[in-house]
Parts: structure tokens; C-alpha cells; sequence
């Protein structure tokens, strides 16, 4: 017999409460006053000197809670995004404009983050909405007192999809209003099947988006104590509604990275720290560009070393398709992206003293080292002597051994990271120049994370394809490892 939903929130709940996940139960909160009583306790307190230990008015909180009832999960996702990872909200109090802090993006896992756990919540029925009924959501996960993160539960006796129509129902029916707009993500599971998805309207949401995780072996995690404790622990909980969300402006829609994505971030991170490089295999197709966006925006947000990064590619990338992903990306955080006949705008940021990422073409790199900065300059010694971490897209086409070496012996002080869907292997490597480099490997150091066609179609993260076995039937799994292997190496 199936264990009762009660049961596996019970448990679910103490998974998060466990010693090393940081969530605190609150068992007091089930209504929306409990909610917002909760927030502005935790606002008051992250803010008493602002305050100078006075109460917040009535007055003054329901203008506070007006700011933070959205109108869309995008437009909470914006607002989230803060002010140098920093957001606020602001109150008139007398001639003085307070400048309040609701959450500092930076402080996770400790400072004046609040991690906390609410179940069996009483969404009432909204009067105006025509079928809409009393419900009661089974866990959330708040921070700072704002709801972030929902989580709908089944037993084994239902599908998982079921938690997913069940919250594309609440949505319609008008239940993430108010402060519940701010939910960023939501997880669905019937204990042994457990995806998460990006909050987005009900007319939006579709099935496709839904997610499995993947551990850093590509092996799914589909048990929800399990996924609880990869995802939803402190910090990774929060590291997933800040650090690996994207908000694509164009279509106005709050994205959240697949986990091979997160997988190849956390390892290039780990890289970063003691200083080395390496390249990413992410087969054609699975979101490189998101992939590397973040990336080159973490390294510098996760690095305090790093003075700059800078997001490379070539010239025709940029024009036709990247520039306008990165631009819709970008709209959101504190990222430009560069004019690619401009050599004198990226002179000027990469003199300027501040760190940034900076996206620019290969083409713009090489006026700027070969023509345009003088040796023994001001702006020449300041560039040549910056601690510069390179994303590199489509690292092959984009830059050949002899650019990179060129341009590496200028950047002395620089580690690199090429993402690829095809790498160059001893089989296939380049011809021999001299002593440059002919493999990936060679190029950019040790693959840090892959995953390759074979993965990508099992998940369905690409397109499918009309696949013909040509080889020998029947195979076992250890030799169709190796046909698979064989086959994206060749290609």
C-alpha cells in the first residue's frame, strides 16, 4: 500500500529540517496574514538601524506589500534580481526615502538570510474567480519570509503530472497572487518521479518544461528525499532561485538551468578557485549559451580574484545569434553587450577598474592587442597585469591554438574555459604546428563536465532525431557505451 501524502510531507519536511540543510519548520503558518506577519518580522529585523528600531506603519506595510504582489512571476523575477544582488523595497517615512534590504543574494547559507518551511498553507478562494475553491498547498519554502520555492506531492498510486496540473489549477484560479507571486520554481513528485520547472503563468506552462534532476554523472535522481537533499538544502536551494535562473527578456520569461548546466558551472567554479582551466563537452543544441552566460556571470559574482570575464567568440556568432540571446539575458542584470566594430569601447572597459563581464568577439581581442594598446602605456600595463577568466563559445571555430596562445602570452595572468559539442580527441586532432596545441584537452585542460548526444536525447533536451542502428543488435550496455562513444568522437 502507498504511503499516505501526509506521511511523505512529514518526512519530506524532515529532510529539509535535517542537520546540514539549514530550513527551519514553521509549523505556526497556514494562513496569508501568518505569511506577511512572518515577512515583516524578518524585514524589521534585517533593517533596525534603517528603522531605527521603530515598527513599520500600517501605512508603510501596505505599501510594502503592494510592491510585492506581481503582477507575474516574471516581473517578481526581476525585482529579485536586486540592485548588485541586493533587494530592496522603499518606504516614505517623513522627508527621508528608507532604503530597506529584503534580501541580500550574496549571503547565502548565512548573514541575514532566513531559510524556512511551511505546509498545509490555506489558499482561500478568490470571491471573483468563478470555480475557484479553498486549497491547501503541501510545502513551501520561504526566504527571507517571501515564498520561493513550491513543492506539490502525490503518492505512488498517482503520476507526478498530477502535482503538475494540480498547480497549473491553483495558478489559474488566482492562488500565487500576492506575496505567493514571488514563487520562482516549482517541484512536483510522487515520491519515486520528481521534476521542478520555472514558475510561469498557467496559460504558459507546458509539460516539456518539466525537469529531472541529474547528479554529476548524468544519472537521473527521481526520489524525492534524494532530490531534496541535492537541490533543496541550503545552499543549492537558493543558489537555484538566484544563481541558476535567467530571465529572457524577450519573451519575458523566468528560466531555470537544466542540472547538466548547473553541473558544468559548480565545475568550473571549482576550477577557478585553485586557478586552473578546462573545457566543457555540451553536445549541439543542449543550451550552450545559457550555459556559458551564466557561467562567465557567476565566475565573476562567485570569484572575488577574478577582476573581469570576458565571453569570447567570433564575429559571426556574435552577429547572428548570440548578441540577441545574450542581450535578452543581459536586459535583466549589469551586463552590456559590446559593439563588435567598437575596439575603443573595449579598451575602455577593460581599463576601467571595475569588475565586469564583457562580451566580445575574437576578431576585436586581437585589433586591440596587435594594434591598438602600446607597450608600456597606462591603459597597456593596466590590461596586460588583469586577473581575466575567458569563456569561450564554440571554442574550436572561435579560436584556433595559435589566437589563444597569442592572445594568452598578452593575458598572462588568465584562465580559460571552451565549451564545445564537438571535441578535438587524439583520433581527430589537429595537424602538427609546431608545439601548439592539437587537442581540446591540450588547448584548454581536462574536460570538467559532459554531456554528450547520447544523454541529450534520452532526456530529451535536444531535438529528436530519426536514429538508424547500424551497428550489431541486441548490444549490452557496456559495448553500446562504446558505439556511442565512438560515433560523437567521429562526428
Amino acid at each position: 500500500m502507498a504511503e499516505l501524502e501526509a506521511i511523505l510531507e512529514q518526512k519530506l519536511i524532515d529532510q529539509l529540517c535535517s542537520e546540514d540543510s539549514q530550513w527551519t519548520y514553521r509549523p505556526d503558518i497556514k494562513t496569508e496574514d501568518d505569511i506577511w506577519k512572518n515577512f515583516k518580522y524578518i524585514l524589521e529585523q534585517n533593517n533596525k538601524a534603517k528603522l531605527n528600531d521603530i515598527p513599520l506603519s500600517e501605512s508603510e506595510f501596505a505599501k510594502i506589500k503592494n510592491d510585492l504582489s506581481h503582477a507575474s512571476f516574471y516581473d517578481a523575477g526581476k525585482w529579485l534580481v536586486g540592485e548588485n544582488g541586493k533587494v530592496y523595497v522603499h518606504v516614505q517615512r517623513g522627508n527621508e526615502t528608507l532604503h530597506l534590504i529584503v534580501m541580500n543574494n550574496e549571503h547565502i547559507a548565512g548573514g541575514s538570510s532566513v531559510y524556512e518551511v511551511i505546509n498545509q498553507y490555506q489558499a482561500f478562494k478568490d470571491e471573483e474567480n468563478i470555480g475557484s475553491r479553498n486549497r491547501r498547498f503541501d510545502v513551501t519554502l520561504l526566504i527571507n519570509g517571501i515564498p520561493m520555492i513550491h513543492i506539490e506531492l502525490k503518492n505512488k498510486e498517482h503520476a507526478y503530472l498530477d502535482g503538475y496540473r494540480q498547480i497549473k489549477k491553483y495558478i489559474a484560479e488566482g492562488k500565487f497572487r500576492g506575496i505567493f507571486s514571488n514563487v520562482q520554481m516549482f517541484v512536483v513528485s510522487n515520491a519515486v518521479d520528481t521534476k521542478y520547472f520555472s514558475a510561469a503563468r498557467d496559460t504558459e506552462l507546458s509539460k516539456t518544461f518539466l525537469t529531472g534532476w541529474l547528479d554529476e554523472k548524468n544519472e537521473p535522481v527521481g526520489d524525492y528525499l534524494q532530490f531534496a537533499q541535492d537541490v533543496l538544502r541550503i545552499p543549492q536551494a537558493h543558489e537555484m532561485v538566484t544563481k541558476y535562473t535567467v530571465l529572457d527578456n524577450e519573451k519575458r520569461k523566468l528560466l531555470i538551468l537544466r542540472p547538466y548546466q548547473i553541473h558544468a558551472i559548480e565545475a568550473m567554479r571549482t576550477a577557478s578557485k585553485s586557478g586552473k582551466s578546462g573545457f566543457i563537452w555540451h553536445t549541439t543544441g543542449s543550451g550552450k549559451t545559457m550555459t556559458s552566460y551564466k557561467a562567465t556571470r557567476n565566475l565573476l559574482m562567485d570569484i572575488p580574484s577574478i577582476e573581469k570575464t570576458v565571453f569570447l567568440i567570433d564575429r559571426k556568432d556574435l552577429d547572428l545569434q548570440t548578441k540577441g540571446a545574450f542581450q535578452s539575458y543581459a536586459d535583466n542584470d549589469t551586463i552590456e553587450v559590446d559593439d563588435t566594430e567598437d575596439v575603443g569601447s573595449l579598451v575602455k572597459k577593460l581599463a576601467d577598474g571595475n569588475r565586469q563581464m564583457i562580451v566580445t568577439t575574437r576578431q576585436k581581442m586581437q585589433v586591440m592587442i596587435n594594434k591598438r594598446l602600446q607597450e608600456g602605456t597606462r591603459a597597456y600595463n593596466k590590461i596586460r597585469s588583469l586577473k581575466v577568466a575567458f569563456v569561450v563559445d564554440e571554442c574550436h571555430r572561435a579560436v584556433t591554438p595559435q589566437t589563444k596562445r597569442d592572445i594568452e602570452r598578452f593575458f598572462s595572468n588568465s584562465i580559460w574555459f571552451g565549451f564545445t559539442g564537438t571535441p578535438i580527441f587524439e583520433e581527430n586532432k589537429y595537424d602538427q604546428m609546431g608545439d601548439l596545441a592539437q587537442t581540446t584537452e591540450e588547448l584548454y585542460g581536462p574536460c570538467l563536465h559532459s554531456y554528450t548526444i547520447k544523454e541529450a536525447i534520452h532526456d530529451r533536451a535536444v531535438l529528436g532525431f530519426n536514429v538508424e542502428n547500424l551497428g550489431p543488435k541486441d548490444l549490452k550496455a557496456d559495448d553500446a557505451d562504446t558505439y556511442y562513444l565512438i560515433i560523437v568522437k567521429v562526428i
